[in-house]
């Protein structure tokens, strides 16, 4: 029996593995690793609250929606709010606040777009908030980590101005958490949400986020290599990116002139 015949019977046999080992994780993080390494399947899992939405003047209740359409909001006046993905600037998003920032003018020749801010009746599904992530693409702010999810788990304090709370980091393969039991401080970062981090030392991290920038104290050191590893994570992300950039869209490929360099 030679080589390419051991080849293709044996190929099957890793293939049924990967495909038991993925139908069996239950747990966000077997979920979110599956939609970040397969773009084909890309979705938003459906879901809704009732909730209410804040106005310049007042309030108005209605419930809140999530899909792979978009955002709507039904109000109980009979009147309907809706977003696609694509018009959604950027979000942040707590277990039980939504808030949109679109690419609307605002109204009546007002500088800058339009913001919606919605408190919600039920907490948003750390899924429907890594999906979300996901979709709008853009740098935005998710204060909904998944408790579940695996990695390097270190503990960590949080440093502010006024207070400071006290929590774990965990660095997973697809970005960075920082959960605390304190409402309203946990994060969890794509490496698109990420600029750099910094360590000044083995008991200090800074994470620069487009959207935020997190100070800890380290309750344990972090070795070189590993604050190495996550600047890859985030530089090979940005190099992705590039290379999905359409060839005449690509940076250096446009003369002052503008025309493409190689004309």
């Amino acid at each position: 029996m030679n080589r390419e015949l051991l080849k293709r019977l044996a190929l099957p046999v890793p293939v049924l593995f990967a495909s038991l080992w993925f139908s069996l994780q239950g747990t966000c993080v077997g979920h979110a690793q599956g939609l970040h390494q397969a773009d084909s399947e890309k979705s938003v899992t459906a879901w809704q609250s009732p909730g209410k939405l804040h106005r310049i003047v007042g309030s108005e209740e209605g419930d809140l929606s999530i899909s792979a359409a978009g955002i709507e909001f039904k109000a109980r006046n009979g009147s309907t709010l809706n977003w696609a993905i694509s018009d959604v600037q950027t979000f942040r998003i707590s277990p039980r606040r939504l808030a949109l920032e679109t690419y609307q003018n605002r109204k009546r020749h007002l500088p800058g777009v339009t913001r919606y801010r919605f408190d919600l009746d039920q907490a948003v599904p750390p899924l429907v908030a890594a999906e979300l992530a996901r979709e709008v693409q853009r740098p935005s702010q998710n204060a909904v980590p998944c408790p579940q999810s695996q990695g390097i788990v270190i503990a960590a304090h949080h440093r502010a101005l006024t207070h400071g709370t006290n929590g774990v980091l965990r660095f997973r393969d697809y970005g960075i958490d920082y959960v605390t039991s304190t409402a309203g401080d946990s994060r969890s970062w794509r490496w698109a949400d990420l600029e750099t981090v910094s360590n000044p030392d083995p008991w200090h991290l800074l994470v620069f986020g487009y959207r935020d920038t997190y100070a800890f104290d380290l309750k344990q050191q972090v070795s070189r290599k590993m604050l190495n590893d996550i600047s890859d994570e985030i530089w090979a992300h940005n190099e992705s990116e590039l290379r999905d950039i359409p060839a005449a869209l690509a940076p250096g490929t446009l003369r002052n002139d503008g025309r493409r360099g190689d004309d």
